[in-house]
């Protein structure tokens, strides 16, 4: 005769009930309750803790949801499946159907996924994971993400890049070469043409940039993005080049070259959302002040005018595809920001001190050097 135990030796062939699994209804996570409605975990019973194997370490619990429960879509690093045993309901996420006895869901790591009920009687499932401990096995730490709270976070996170970034463009309002062009008048032609040969030397590395950005690919929409950039940017520097009657380049300063190189480098070891910032939140960014302040000395070129109409834009599409991605390192964001506004701050002083000076003085080197090695 069979017979029931709530720890009976393992070696032992035995029955073991639902009913003396340990239920579980809730967890609590960075102190918000999500409920489960009911999880019976089997390695939260001894004997099927000891029975099931450690090595390959898959992990079993019986869910049950009743009438008009929810589990509210959540994701997980691992492989998970869930056979529905008894009753049906409906699965929510990245796959959205009826489920009923019989049925099978298979779910790859990172899938969103949440279920709720159709029916008074609810449904009975079985939830089994292939490695590592059960989602609830640890109730202090579950190993799931509920959706909606992530990105709650993701959005509060986010807010904080912008404003920093809010922060850092304030600041480059007030930055030397903005004061230069707001006080300089169309009558300072020489001043004008030196601006404008500094200006063309970061226009030509700016073509190598976004050339690169884009050549060293990427997926999806940041691959779109790059190429749109190109699409609009290709041949800005030879407007320039045209606005200076096509003479040649006769400024020759290092220091100008490196920060402007530094930009060009990162496209080949950045992310591609850090690529982003850096293009979008501060190149862009940056170019849509000076080229608004500067307008009344150009106000008669394509150039600068074509400038001010979509140097803004281009900061709000990059803000937007950020805003929409998932899994952003935002503190990395963050620090690529503060770093690309200070060799931004380093490459526009240089072009400044030379449209006023019109020439390049080296008692600058060591403010270049300590604010270079801070910003790589």
């Amino acid at each position: 005769m069979k017979t029931q135990s709530k720890h009976l030796n393992s070696n032992k062939m035995q029955v073991i009930s639902r009913s003396s699994i340990p239920v579980i209804s809730s967890i609590e996570m960075d102190g918000i309750a999500h409920e489960l409605g009911k999880l019976f975990d089997f390695r939260k019973h001894p004997d099927l803790a000891s029975f099931i194997p450690e090595n390959a370490r898959p992990s079993f619990a019986w869910t049950n949801l009743e009438l008009q429960e929810e589990l509210a879509a959540h994701e997980h690093p691992t492989p998970s499946m869930i056979i529905i045993c008894q009753g049906e309901g409906e699965v929510f996420g990245d796959c959205e159907q009826k489920i009923c006895a019989g049925d099978v869901i298979i779910v790859p790591p990172y899938h969103q996924h949440g279920f709720r009920t159709q029916n008074k009687d609810g449904f009975w499932a079985l939830s089994v994971q292939f490695e590592g401990p059960g989602l609830y096995e640890n109730t202090k730490a579950p190993r799931v993400e509920f959706v909606e709270e992530r990105e709650k976070l993701s959005k509060t996170a986010f807010d904080s890049l912008l404003k920093d970034q809010e922060q850092f463009v304030e600041k480059f309002k007030k930055h030397p070469l903005i004061q230069l062009v707001q006080s300089m008048s169309l009558e300072d032609k020489k001043m004008q043409e030196r601006l404008l040969e500094a200006l063309n030397i970061w226009g030509n590395w700016f073509q190598r940039i976004i050339y690169m950005r884009a050549a060293t690919g990427s997926s999806g929409v940041y691959q779109t993005l790059a190429e749109q950039h190109i699409q609009e940017e290709v041949g800005h520097n030879t407007s320039l080049l045209k606005m200076r009657g096509n003479k040649e380049i006769s400024l020759n300063d290092p220091i100008l070259e490196a920060t402007a190189s530094w930009f060009f480098e990162k496209m080949l070891s950045l992310t591609v959302e850090e690529k982003t910032v850096l293009i979008h939140f501060v190149v862009e960014a940056a170019g849509d002040v000076f080229h608004t302040e500067a307008l009344h000395l150009f106000h008669h070129t394509p150039h600068f005018q074509t400038h001010v109409e979509h140097d803004e834009d281009h900061f709000g599409i990059g803000c937007r595809v950020l805003e929409a991605a998932e899994h952003l390192e935002i503190e990395q964001l963050r620090l690529i920001l503060s770093r690309g506004w200070e060799m931004m701050d380093l490459l526009l002083s240089r072009i400044a001190y030379f449209t006023h000076h019109g020439g390049i003085e080296k008692e600058t080197d060591t403010r270049y050097d300590m604010a270079y090695a801070k910003a790589s």
